[in-house]
């Protein structure tokens, strides 16, 4: 609890003590706000709060029990009620709460170099590394058509990346490939937004802009530019209209329509 003839930042001192005293690492949890230690005092409270009702009731079935707010860890981040109290617990007892997907896999399974597979194993070596993750517990969905080196390649990547755990059976997460960011896509070619939208990296590029691993994949034809500079001036205007006729309402998304390819296939 805040003790009130502390200062907030003797306070401060006094909650990250508690929790090493607990043997507990708060970072792994906490957001912390140093600039605004009043909001940091106050969560730490609530948090090591829960603690202690953790341990005094022993199991997430008696806490949720309990009268009071004692149903979802107060940890960060909050991703569902399940993964909340799973990540508690492993912290309570000091165990990971993130990992690799590639940690999560089947020990003998070897992620190769997807520039050392030859052409005619690719297919095979891809299912393999799909069936890996999908046994780890999390799921692919890149857009069709993607070659089967750029595909191998963006998954490799990304199951090298730490991921917060969730709880066994509740689902892991799921890779879409998607940042967003289509100049910087590997998918750009295969996708109906990134073909259908107009970046800054496209006018200075004279036409659409595709990293460099796709050189050997497809090319940005001399029309592109000139194609999706067309396309985002009517849902510029769409959209324009679309919000004036409905400023008065919470609709906020409009539909996308489909379009022609704007690449080639080398």
């Amino acid at each position: 609890m805040l003790n009130p003839e502390l200062g907030s930042y003797q306070q401060n001192l006094h909650f990250k003590q508690a929790f090493k005293d607990l043997g507990l690492n708060l970072a792994e949890v906490f957001v912390f706000t140093p600039m605004d230690l009043d909001l940091e005092n106050r969560r730490l409270a609530n948090l090591l709060t829960f603690v202690k009702k953790y341990q005094q009731y022993g199991s997430q079935e008696l806490m949720e029990l309990e009268k009071g707010d004692y149903c979802f860890p107060p940890i960060s981040p909050g991703i569902s009620p399940e993964s909340d109290w799973y990540r508690f617990e492993l912290w309570l007892q000091g165990e990971p709460i993130r990992k690799t997907i590639r940690e999560q896999m089947p020990r003998m399974f070897k992620v190769k170099n997807p520039a050392e597979i030859p052409e005619a194993e690719l297919e095979a070596e891809l299912e393999k590394l799909l069936d890996a993750v999908e046994q780890a517990g999390y799921g692919i969905s890149l857009n069709e058509g993607i070659p089967a080196r750029l595909v191998y390649k963006a998954v490799a990547e990304w199951i090298g990346e730490e991921f917060e755990l969730s709880s066994p059976g509740s689902g892991g997460w799921f890779f879409d490939g998607c940042s967003g960011f289509c100049p910087d896509c590997m998918q750009r070619p295969w996708c109906d937004t990134g073909l259908n939208c107009c970046w800054s990296e496209d006018e200075e590029a004279g036409k659409m802009f595709l990293i460099d691993e796709l050189k050997d994949y497809v090319s940005a034809s001399p029309q592109s530019l000139a194609i999706l500079q067309e396309i985002q001036a009517e849902k510029d205007a769409y959209m324009a209209k679309f919000m004036e006729e409905n400023k008065n309402s919470n609709i906020t998304g409009v539909g996308d329509d489909d379009e022609d390819w704007r690449v080639k296939r080398n």
